[in-house]
């Protein structure tokens, strides 16, 4: 296995196929890498070199990996196996599907109740005094991206729901993700169809319910993680992002993350600075 902060010291040692990780086991400082199978995003096989053939493993814990096996046929079937082995072709080729059978009576909806929204809740200590259960979603109506159930401020009527709901994109009007035990919230949603001068009262009553449910608070930070170019691109198709001047007592500012094609460009090139070795020092 080759180090590639020393390259001129690899280690040497066996690799091992268990039925969950690849495990490589060194010999002098008997020293064990375990990779778990199901975390291998890649296997590449790299052009042979006089120590013998590489192979590069990478992991979607963002792990990378070379292994040098003295012979080709061996770095081949390696290879192979790796495949095989991370990439099954059907479901029940899972470990977790041999370690425990699924039970016979268990039917297939069972699995939609692992998670409760409420259990997660009320270990927040919700629904209380400032926030409570609204069921107006039930039917997935109000925001189909949304749970049926959600949490919106105690004082917060259907008609502001409703009418925030109809100012936001896709309906995702402002809910609770998140309650700290000093009353700090964290409330999620999606950019207000204002456009260049849009409002709606409701939806500015909602976040002024969300401010005020937090008495330890005179103002609410309102963040739009985009960077700000695209939020006022997005003004000229009557989106956008609040106004200071409608909304009371908040702090408004952008975080500047790019979308999802940018940030994954942007985590592609670290992974590849990170597992590339200057062939000079080789």
């Amino acid at each position: 296995m080759l180090d590639k902060y020393n390259l001129r010291n690899p280690s040497k040692g066996t690799l091992y196929f268990a039925t969950t990780h690849l495990i490589f086991v060194d010999h002098e400082m008997r020293k064990e890498t375990w990779i778990l199978l199901m975390h291998i995003s890649s296997v590449e096989r790299l052009p042979i070199t006089t120590t013998g053939s590489p192979l590069l493993v990478r992991t979607k814990t963002f792990q990378s990996v070379f292994f040098v096996i003295p012979r080709e046929r061996d770095c081949h079937e390696m290879h192979q196996t790796l495949l095989r082995l991370s990439q099954p072709v059907h479901i029940d080729e899972l470990y977790c599907f041999h370690y425990k059978q699924t039970p016979d009576d268990l039917p297939k909806s069972a699995g939609w109740n692992f998670f409760d929204i409420q259990t997660e809740f009320q270990r927040m200590n919700v629904p209380n005094d400032q926030w409570v259960l609204c069921t107006a979603n039930k039917d997935y109506e109000l925001c189909d991206t949304y749970p049926s159930e959600i949490y919106v401020p105690a004082k917060a009527t259907t008609a502001i729901l409703l009418g925030s709901a109809s100012f936001r994109s896709r309906g995702r009007l402002p809910a609770l993700a998140y309650l700290h035990h000093n009353k700090a919230a964290i409330a999620r949603c999606s950019q207000p169809l204002s456009g260049f001068s849009a409002r709606c009262m409701e939806d500015e009553q909602m976040l002024d319910l969300i401010r005020r449910a937090n008495p330890n608070c005179g103002y609410m930070y309102v963040v739009d993680t985009r960077p700000r170019i695209n939020a006022m691109v997005n003004r000229a198709a009557g989106k956008g992002y609040e106004n200071e001047a409608f909304y009371e007592n908040i702090k408004f500012q952008f975080s500047g993350i790019g979308n999802i094609h940018v940030m994954r460009k942007s985590l592609q090139k670290l992974v590849e600075s990170e597992c590339t070795i200057e062939r000079n020092d080789e």
